[in-house]
């Protein structure tokens, strides 16, 4: 009886061990029938994704057991992350080897950096996105960011914005992201649509003004042209919703110091001056 038992049990587990390595074997067949498939198909997936693209038709795709190799030229440095990001999300997509050559008009560094900081400053201020409070340095066509963001959708949106603008090579990323600025988002967005959509402190010398927000107080750095200007910026960012206080940190370039002194101590409520014409030609004298 008990021999019987011990037969019955060595043909059961005979008959187990055989099951699964026929399921092993047709596991493995199908999984290479499947990559054998997939090697054109993931190719043909990512070169049709690029032809969507007009920035990336001169890309061209080879495939090998799921590591897609990426050649060719682009005009921006972003393309080439796009074009990165767009095969590495493909399916059947294991790693992406991108050898992509970023064609660019040749500049110096200082140009560079102005031109990223106009485009940071200006790009979205129609919207009120601007990013003044970001440092921009290149050093032979890289360009490194470092300064606050709200959120990763800023991030993206700044790190685009250079990797788009001509000249930049490669973009590397220092930025923080300081949740503190959520507190004042609405006041931000309306106080920067009014600094950098305006087109005549766009046209003038007055950029970059900066501006930094706390519990209802905007405080204006930077310099600018003349006083009348200045008077005006500062009233129309008084009359924003969700200003409380406007703290007055602007210089008028080649004004007397006595002048500069006495504006400095500015910081009024809405809808007040913040220092009387009297006392400006007082302070002249």
């Amino acid at each position: 009886m008990r021999l019987r038992k011990q037969i019955i049990v060595c043909l059961v587990f005979g008959y187990l061990i055989s099951a699964h390595r026929q399921i092993l074997a047709t596991q493995m067949g199908r999984a290479y029938e499947s990559t054998y498939m997939s090697i054109k198909d993931v190719q043909r997936a990512v070169q049709q994704a690029f032809n969507r693209n007009p920035h990336l038709l001169d890309v061209s795709v080879s495939s090998s057991r799921g590591m897609v190799s990426l050649e060719g030229t682009v005009a921006h440095y972003q393309d080439k992350v796009d074009a990165e990001t767009i095969a590495t999300q493909t399916p059947g997509v294991r790693s992406v080897r991108n050898g992509i050559v970023v064609r660019t008009p040749v500049m110096e560094d200082p140009e560079i950096e102005r031109k990223v900081e106009e485009r940071l400053r200006f790009a979205r201020a129609d919207l009120g996105l601007t990013f003044p409070q970001i440092a921009v340095e290149a050093v032979k066509g890289v360009v490194y960011l470092t300064g606050p963001v709200k959120d990763s959708i800023e991030r993206a949106v700044v790190l685009s914005l250079a990797g788009s603008t001509d000249g930049v090579l490669s973009v590397k990323d220092r930025l923080s992201v300081e949740p503190d600025l959520l507190a004042d988002e609405t006041t931000r967005t309306r106080v920067n649509k009014v600094i950098y959509s305006d087109p005549e402190l766009s046209r003038s010398a007055d950029i970059p003004i900066k501006a930094s927000f706390a519990n209802g107080t905007v405080t204006l750095m930077g310099s600018i042209s003349d006083p009348q200007r200045k008077d005006s910026l500062l009233s129309r960012v008084r009359d924003v919703y969700g200003v409380s206080f406007v703290e007055d940190a602007l210089v008028v370039r080649g004004q007397p110091s006595a002048i500069q002194s006495s504006l400095s101590r500015s910081m009024s409520p809405c809808g007040e001056t913040s220092i009387s014409r009297q006392e400006v030609a007082h302070a002249g004298h």
